[in-house]
């Protein structure tokens, strides 16, 4: 399936978003002035030229009073494949083994077990050698950490994936959407995972799904720049408060 992207994505493209500060997820479905985008020179600092002419995104939309383009990828499947090529070369250290890795992550995701996706994360970034997440400043070392959970859960594709959301409240760092339940993840570097979890809380990024009959887990997890991995992860579900609340009624003495 996906042998046209392995044998028509140039490797140049490849090494150059291997090295470029800008992530994936905030260069596509976006307006674009065309000047932006049509210059064809290999930049590390401006890689949306060299993918759109490669002819990995398609203009979907245009705004005569502005004169900017929605550039995006045409498909899924091109969407799939492109991000599938970068993340093998962004997780070269671990090619061999993320393919296993990435059926543990889903099995996790399939049982709601938020403990064992604890473990595969910090597990998994504790690999990351220091040379690929080494930024200079902290906006850099914060997005390092967020690119590599966006290339992630773009590889378990088989379920709704939402980076970066908008809402009405601010913007959710990551949503994933299972069958069966619903996962809310926000990070922090150098934070703590209470801190993160309080904004999932005070923002309300929970309550789009106030009516869902999933189980909501919102999920605060802080990075350390020193380890490199998770130092802090704090979990709380909607579904269990709920439970609680119920069972405090119960309890409760009826005149």
């Amino acid at each position: 399936r996906d042998y046209w992207f392995r044998s028509g994505t140039p490797s140049y493209l490849i090494r150059l978003l291997a090295h470029t500060d800008e992530n994936l997820d905030e260069l596509t479905g976006k307006y674009y002035d065309p000047q932006e985008f049509v210059d064809y020179k290999a930049n590390v600092e401006k890689p949306l030229p060299m993918i759109y002419q490669s002819g990995y995104l398609t203009i979907k939309d245009y705004k005569p009073r502005r004169g900017t383009f929605l550039l995006d990828f045409p498909n899924n499947e091109v969407k799939k494949g492109f991000v599938s090529l970068v993340a093998s070369d962004y997780f070269k250290p671990q090619r061999e083994n993320i393919n296993s890795w990435i059926q543990d992550l889903i099995d996790a995701l399939e049982e709601g077990d938020t403990d064992k996706l604890h473990k595969l994360f910090t597990s998994f970034l504790a690999d990351i050698p220091y040379t690929m997440r080494r930024k200079h400043e902290e906006r850099e070392r914060e997005r390092c950490f967020h690119y590599t959970f966006y290339l992630i859960f773009r590889l378990v594709s088989v379920y709704t994936v939402y980076t970066e959301k908008e809402q009405s409240e601010g913007r959710v760092d990551c949503i994933v959407e299972t069958p069966d339940y619903v996962y809310i993840f926000e990070f922090k570097l150098d934070g703590s995972a209470d801190e993160a979890l309080k904004q999932i809380e005070e923002k309300g990024y929970a309550r789009p799904y106030a009516s869902d009959k999933r189980p909501v887990y919102k999920i605060g997890v802080s990075f350390s720049s020193e380890t490199g991995t998770i130092d802090g992860w704090k979990v709380q579900s909607e579904r269990f408060k709920q439970h609680t609340f119920f069972n405090n009624l119960h309890k409760q003495e009826i005149p």
